[in-house]
């Protein structure tokens, strides 16, 4: 995008000319609420330099003709004291050094994430420019719609510090400016609908209606009514006439959520409403035009659905226009503890425990979690979390997570809680278990090896054990549930 001036509502300034990289990087600005515009060459920039100008130039050395220190010292020269953030490939890390002696106020070494990218722009934003706002993959309970939805639901803010969301929210930009059909992949729990709401909000159709629908939600004979209409007196219990979802998505989007559990026979209905862009409800046979965008999503490979027969290759085909795959949690560590920050913001509100935080340990032990669960786990955690502590730091014990298949090898020894009554760390006593540890790369073993150690040096004294152990009461309760429910031993 090519932007022919700059006022104080668009603080920063991006010159690249790598599609990909301009438009990841306009992503995290956007996340972040930073305003901007963009150029691929130094050449349109020019123009812009005005004496008073305020912003942040952040441009990448090599461009297709002028290069970025050549804009540098153009830039330095109308305006004196601008801030300009000079962007290298590692293997021209020398080259920051001649921007420095420029007048670069700064340099980034590329790849970098976008946490360094906002904190280096945050040094030299002009002071009117408003504050950064945290954002998450999950919708926040107190944010307000933009518009009404069936379901009322807020606003999707989204967080995505790891590269790999922030390359996956930069194929929700490019897409969202059309009306593409959209596949949105990825496992349970990973955010498929709050990305779906952000594509809707983010297009041309943000001010129509976002309907969204489960499709595994609703019996396969009630399926059809709900999702095309149906008129009085079509069925036995059909008292009234009843539009469907896609009518009531008319001018905006549907969402056909877990699209893989829909029964074959309604699968052939869809593919016609997409192709002649009308539906009929059951009972009638008058078409009625729906200008609907699909979004579908699902956790299933749709391409093994095809071949096994379980899925019409010619409406995969339809839907899978533009596919995005939602990574794992653990396949996007870097938005962990972001993500975890924000939902301990969010339920220490709601019991009045502003001064609740999460302890070292609790930092230490979330990123090496396989999340099986991904977001919708690392939820339900930090609530039960905040529940459960009775003090001012939330600690690994309360998390009541095993490590079973670490990301990063065993959990440090400092992620353990030391025992405040004799200072002994638990990790020097699995001296015994370390070596089964190693070869079985079992963190549940090892801990289940220990705990029951414990208990049985103390007599089965629950208090003793929990103080030698350091958690609570109700994490060693939940513990011992778990491990008679595997068939292991336990004295009551």
């Amino acid at each position: 995008m090519i932007t022919p001036s700059v006022h104080s509502d668009f603080p920063v300034i991006l010159v690249e000319d790598d599609d990909d990289l301009r438009e990841a990087i306009a992503v995290t600005l956007r996340l972040n609420h930073i305003d901007f515009v963009t150029h691929q060459r130094a050449e349109t920039v020019l123009p812009l330099l005005q004496p008073g100008l305020k912003t942040v130039l952040i441009t990448d050395y090599r461009l297709p003709g002028m290069n970025g220190v050549d804009l540098l010292k153009l830039a330095l020269k109308e305006i004196p004291d601008l801030p300009v953030i000079v962007m290298t490939a590692f293997a021209d890390a020398k080259l920051a050094v001649e921007a420095l002696k420029a007048g670069a106020r700064d340099f980034l070494i590329k790849p970098f994430v976008p946490d360094q990218l906002i904190e280096i722009i945050s040094r030299y934003r002009p002071p009117s420019t408003p504050n950064q706002i945290p954002v998450s993959i999950q919708a926040s309970p107190t944010s307000t719609p933009k518009q009404t939805t069936e379901h009322n639901k807020p606003t999707p803010t989204i967080i995505a510090v790891d590269p790999a969301m922030i390359s996956t929210l930069a194929r929700c930009e490019r897409v969202a400016k059309t009306d593409t059909s959209v596949l949105i992949t990825g496992g349970s729990g990973v955010g498929k609908e709050i990305i779906a709401h952000h594509i809707h909000l983010t297009s041309k159709r943000a001010a129509g209606p976002y309907v969204a629908l489960n499709c595994a939600a609703i019996p396969d004979t009630l399926l059809e009514s709900i999702l095309f209409g149906h008129e009085k007196g079509s069925f036995t219990g059909a008292t009234k006439t009843q539009s469907g979802k896609f009518e009531q998505a008319d001018g905006g989007t549907l969402f056909l959520d877990e699209i893989g559990e829909m029964p074959g026979s309604l699968q052939a209905k869809l593919l016609r409403v997409l192709q002649d862009k009308m539906v009929e409800r059951l009972g009638s046979a008058e078409p009625i035009k729906a200008d609907v965008r699909i979004i579908a999503a699902t956790n299933r490979n749709l391409e093994d659905q095809v071949q096994a027969g379980r899925f019409r290759e010619d409406l995969y085909f339809r839907l899978a226009v533009f596919p995005i795959h939602i990574p794992e949690l653990h396949k996007r560590a870097g938005d962990i503890l972001p993500l975890a920050d924000f939902f301990l913001k969010r339920y220490r509100l709601n019991i009045g425990r502003d001064d609740l935080v999460l302890g070292q340990s609790a930092l230490d032990i979330l990123p090496h979690y396989n999340w099986p669960g991904n977001v919708r786990e690392l939820e339900n955690i930090i609530q039960r979390a905040v529940l459960l502590c009775d003090g001012a730091e939330i600690g690994a014990e309360h998390l009541e997570i095993t490590i079973k298949n670490p990301l990063s090898g065993d959990i440090p020894s400092h992620s353990l809680r030391e025992n405040p009554q004799n200072g002994t760390n638990i990790a020097s006593n699995l001296s015994v278990s370390q070596e089964l540890a190693s070869s079985a790369n079992d963190m549940n073993s090892v801990e289940r090896e220990h705990i029951l150690k414990v208990l049985a040096q103390v007599g089965g004294n629950r208090t003793k054990a929990v103080q030698i152990l350091g958690i609570s009461e109700r994490a060693l309760r939940y513990k011992l549930k778990s491990y008679k429910e595997s068939g292991f031993e336990v004295d009551k």
